[in-house]
Order: C-alpha cells, then structure tokens, then sequence
C-alpha cells in the first residue's frame, strides 16, 4: 500500500512526470526524418544506410512492446521504465557521439528497445493511481500527446540542425531523461502488481528475426543487385513469420502474443488493418517527402520542418471533432471520411510535385492529409476497442500500436526499395544518354566514373548527391544534380503509390467491418491493487481488504497511447 506521501500526490502529476519519457521516446521517431540528409551526409551514409537509421528504431520498438508491459507486471512498472529510461539516453548519447552508419543503426535499435520498455507502463500506473471514472481523460491526455510529439519532431528537429547540428538532435535527450529520472524516483510509487504471465521470449525472437529478414532483403535489395542473398533474405523472413503463426495458435491458452479471440471481434481486427495501413502510409510518406524538400527543392531543414507541420497541426485541430462525432455512434463514417482524405492528400502531392514546385503548392495536399490524419486516428482507438473486454484492455491497446508500428516499418523497407530502384535506374538511363554524346572509346571509363551514382547504394547529402568524378566543375555538378532531382521526383511518385494503394484497402475494410454499435455493459472495470515490500499501512488507518488477483486487472501489454503515434 502507497505511504501517506505518495497517495497525497495529484494523479495528473504522476502522468505528467511519466509523459515526459514518453513524449521523448514518440519525438525520437519523426525528429530524425528532417535530420536524415544532413545525417548522411555528415557520416558518408548512403540512402540503405540512411533508411536503416530509420527503421532500427521501429523494429525495437515495435517488436519488444508486449513483452515489456509482461515485464512490468512481473517486476513493477515504475522500474522497468527507469530501466528502459536509462537505455534509452544511453543509446541516444551513443547516436549522438556515432562515427560512422553501423554504430549510429545499432544505438538506434537500442533506443527503441528503451522506448519498448517505457512506454507500456503508463497503462498500470493509470490504472492504479486514477479512479476507472478518470480513464479516459488520463488515457486521452496520452493520445493528445502521441499528435504533440508528431507535431513538435519536424519542427524541433529542422531548428536544431539549422542552428546546431543533427547530433544535438540525440544529446538533447540526456538532460531531459536525467529530469524524468529524477521526478519518477521522487513523485512515481513503486507499485508491485506482481502478476506472472509468460514473457513469450521465443516468439519474440522470431517476430524480429521475420521483420528483420524482410526489411534487411527489401532495403537491400538494389545495393546487392537484387541477387541471391536478398531473395533468400526476403523468403526467410517470410517463413518465420508464417512459423510465428503457427506458433501463435498453438499457444493460444498459455499467453499468447497474438490471441486470436481478440482478433474475431471485427471493429477491433479492422481497427488493426486500419492502424498499419496509417503507419504504413504517414512514415512511408514522411520519409520521401522530407528527403524531397530539402536535396531536390533546396529547402532549410527549419523550412522543410515548418512546411511538413502543416499536416499534424492540421490533424491536431480535427481531431476533437473526428472524436465528438464517433462519441455520437458516426465512428465508421468519421474513419472512411478520414482515410479518404488522406488518400486524396497524397494523390494531390503526387500530382503537384515537381523539381520546383513552389511552397505555396504543397499546403493544399499536407492540409488535405493532416485532416485525413485527425478524422482517421481520433475515433480509431475508441471504435476498436468498444467490445474488448476489459481485463484484455491493456493487450488489446498494444496490439492496436504494435500493427502501426510494424506497418512503418514496412513502409521504410518497401518504399526504400523502390525510392533506391527508381532513382539508380533514372540515374543509370541519364548517364547512359551523356555517354552516347561521347567518343566511343571515351564511353567506358565516363560511365564507370559515374558508378557511385548508379551502383544502388548512391549516397545523398543536405544538398543531394556528391557530384561523382572528384574536382568536377560547377556545370558539370549542376547537370548530375538536375539528374538527380528527376530521378527523385519520379522515384517518390513511384513509392507513394504504395500507401495510395493500402489506404484504398482500409478503406474497403474499414467499410465492410466496422460498424456502429454502442460498448458492451462490461461494468467498470478495477485498478490493480498496489502492492509494495515492506511498507506498512499509514498511522491510524487500517490496511483494506486484499482484492482478487484478477478482480478487473488489466493485461498491461500495451502502451497507454491512442494509434497514431508515429
């Protein structure tokens, strides 16, 4: 039981003082995709090597959420989130100091895996110092944050490489965990659920191995030629997600990471489809978009950051609307609304994007897809969710961000893949037609001059690609970034097809399956009680009634974040 100091703290300050970690683990997600040019080109990176810095943060986190929260359970909530705290500056610090691409891609995992391990275990803490009665604003404080960060990363991180450098982008989390550390230690009891489930390590394991399998073939892919390894990549990964199902089913009653109840409840398996085709399609579609404003239209990365916000700022604006409007029984109406918008958003940027469009052109598809974003996110968790029962509560909310996350992370492998397909095959044909204007004994060594352009693994800087022969005069340099600038564009509206294409498929999901009923009288549900070692019942005050280990607790698998935290 809590000591009189601690039960006299407010709830919402608790929250606040566990949001901060939180907020810092979400930032980290979009801050780096402004940075990205000025990434590699301070390392020398190429674009594989640009998408990986990406997309290891994605695939620790995403892949380590439930069993976190199971570790919260098991040893408290407030330590794993110290120690997933603790891991997270570590690794940010390690970012911040890489001297090279691979130090820089594994910090990042680490840094996710610390995210992984944090963010679950503000669901029990809720739970545990809120009445049921306050759940839902407490949770829908945690959801408004999820749009702050998005908001905040393009913006926050486009000031600190315009006036710092992108490092700073990473040491600037060691002096906001050291402050979060510190008010947990001193606000934040060390609540002890002590509930024992299995921490499904093996399944785990092979859920990364499978997304690593599939990413490391897909992003890859160009660099090795498309050869024998990254299709034996690809089709390996492939099979130990097949296994990973199988091996779900068959442990359907001892603790499963996927339990497949949950899953035959329609809203909340379309709630799913409809969560990874939204991750898939913002982190796929943020990635080009922020590489195309600042190497092909020459934006500041503070002007590119500023012109991106439009779309989460947009969407923070709707979002209560798009809320009010599902509270009213127009859920399905709201989320087929939103994901049109964000479809014709995109479309619209396909089709106005060029190598000088103008600022000006692009406000209308960001605020187009910002309104998609709000109209799509603000009733998804609510719809989702509505006949979950409660004591699956926790899994099923984690679940829900499992599937975006995982949906990001395919959208960093595929649409890297053909962002680096297109732009070496438009490279390669513009080398190929200089060449011909050439001598043909010259032919030879102008191509093989140009290889690092077109070899798959081109790397692009702040500015877009290194002009390719050493010493190359200003004209020279002017006609390969011209090229490059085509080469982009055209690539971009290649791979923005893909989210164009999945929004289509929620969309008839979202359609066929989700429907308008009104929640389940479950009745309210219980906080988990407390429970602490060797702290005795205030003075005067005698100890409550133990409840039932399974009085209304809630699986924490999850973290307590509405969808749409990318």
């Amino acid at each position: 039981m809590p000591d009189r100091q601690t039960r006299d703290k407010s709830p919402w300050l608790i929250l606040g003082v566990l949001s901060m970690g939180f907020f810092m683990t979400l930032l980290d997600m979009t801050i780096v995709n402004i940075a990205l040019p000025h990434v590699m080109s301070g390392l020398h990176a190429s674009l594989d090597e640009g998408l990986w810095v990406f997309s290891a943060y994605i695939l620790g986190y995403a892949t380590l959420l439930i069993v976190a929260g199971r570790l919260g359970d098991l040893f408290g909530p407030r330590r794993v989130y110290l120690y997933g705290l603790a891991l997270f500056v570590a690794a940010s610090c390690l970012c911040g100091a890489a001297p090279n691409a691979g130090v820089l891609i594994g910090a990042r995992f680490a840094q996710g895996v610390g995210g992984a391990m944090l963010a679950p275990q503000i669901l029990p803490i809720v739970t545990m110092v809120f009445p049921p009665s306050k759940w839902g604003a407490a949770f829908g404080f945690t959801g408004a944050l999820s749009g702050l960060a998005v908001l905040t990363g393009p913006t926050l991180g486009g000031v600190i490489v315009s006036y710092l450098d992108w490092r700073w982008i990473f040491y600037l989390n060691l002096p906001i965990g050291l402050a979060t550390a510190y008010l947990v230690l001193k606000h934040v009891h060390d609540y002890r659920p002590g509930k024992r489930q299995p921490l499904a390590l093996v399944p785990t394991a092979l859920l990364i191995l499978g997304l690593s399998g599939l990413a490391f073939g897909l992003i890859e892919g160009e660099r090795l030629d498309w050869d024998a390894t990254a299709w034996a990549s690809i089709a390996a990964g492939l099979l130990i997600l097949v296994y990973f199902g199988f091996d779900q089913r068959r442990h359907q009653r001892s603790g499963p990471l996927l339990p497949f109840d949950l899953l035959k409840l329609r809203n909340f398996a379309s709630a799913n489809i409809v969560a990874a085709v939204m991750g898939f399609s913002m982190l796929g579609a943020f990635l080009p978009i922020s590489l195309y404003l600042q190497t092909v239209l020459g934006m500041t990365p503070l002007r590119a950051g500023f012109t991106i916000a439009v779309m989460p700022l947009t969407s923070a604006l709707v979002a209560g609307i798009g809320g009010k409007l599902s509270d009213r029984g127009s859920g399905k109406a709201v989320i087929l609304t939103g994901l049109a918008c964000f479809t014709a958003g995109l479309g619209a940027f396909i089709l106005v994007t060029r190598t000088d469009t103008g600022t000006l052109d692009l406000i209308g598809p960001f605020l187009l897809a910002g309104l998609g974003m709000g109209l799509v996110f603000s009733p998804l968790f609510s719809v989702g969710m509505r006949q979950v029962p409660p004591p699956q509560a926790g899994v099923a909310s984690g679940l829900v961000n499992t599937s975006q996350e995982i949906g990001g992370l395919l959208a960093s492998a595929a649409i890297g893949a053909v962002l680096s397909m297109r732009i070496s095959s438009g490279l390669r044909s513009w080398v190929n037609e200089q060449a011909q204007a050439l001598p043909a004994e010259a032919r030879e060594g102008f191509k093989q001059a140009f290889a690092p352009l077109t070899d798959g693994a081109v790397k692009i800087g702040s500015g877009g690609p290194p002009p390719a022969v050493a010493g190359a005069d200003p004209a020279q340099a002017a006609k390969v970034q011209d090229a490059f600038a085509d080469a982009f564009t055209n690539a971009m509206h290649s791979g923005l097809l893909l989210p164009v294409g999945l929004l289509a498929l929620g969309w008839v999901t979202a359609l066929l399956l989700i429907r308008d009923t009104p929640a389940p009288a479950f009745g309210p549900p219980k906080p988990p009680p407390a429970r602490t070692t060797g702290s005795a019942p205030a003075a005067g005050k005698s100890a409550p009634a133990k409840q039932p280990e399974s009085a209304g607790k809630a699986e924490t698998a999850g973290p307590a974040q509405q969808p749409g935290t990318a």
